[in-house]
């Protein structure tokens, strides 16, 4: 559906109602403005609360609860290498 609306002297553009409406829109609502080839587009960002990786790492050890010992990064590296070689290797 094609609707138009114009630019105010303030640099405000109003969204038609039935379009709010259907996307439940709100008063107050922050939007990203995204610069396209075509135009402007309005964007909802994301929903919920950024998390660092640290407090992401945090809550992954929550979850899997891991009791082992510390295990490091050149041998996760030689862990993943050897899995897609074994992967390559099942697919002939």
């Amino acid at each position: 559906m094609n609707m138009q609306t114009k630019l105010s002297a303030k640099g405000q553009v109003v969204i038609p109602k039935d379009v709010r409406d259907r996307m439940g829109l709100e008063v107050g609502e922050a939007f990203d403005v995204i610069e396209t080839a075509e135009g402007i587009m309005l964007k909802r960002p994301k929903r919920g609360k950024t998390t660092s990786v640290a407090e992401a790492v945090l809550r992954l050890r929550e979850i899997v609860k891991y009791d082992g010992p510390t295990i490091s990064i050149e041998d996760m590296d030689i862990a993943i290498a050897e899995m897609f070689r074994n992967a390559k290797d099942e697919r002939f």
